[in-house]
């Protein structure tokens, strides 16, 4: 089972990731926490600097 993103469930590793989610969409696991991708982690960040 390929590890995915906790919060939108992209792929994290295996084929999908390889060739579609990094190389197109940029999207890599989170350098803070590795169970979520970056597009989350920037998220997260961007909601705790509203409050």
């Amino acid at each position: 089972m390929a590890k995915k993103c906790k919060k939108c469930g992209v792929p994290l590793e295996g084929f999908l990731y390889n060739w579609i989610a990094s190389k197109i969409l940029g999207i890599k696991p989170s350098t803070q926490d590795t169970d979520i991708c970056n597009k989350c982690e920037d998220k997260k960040n961007m909601q705790g600097k509203r409050l």
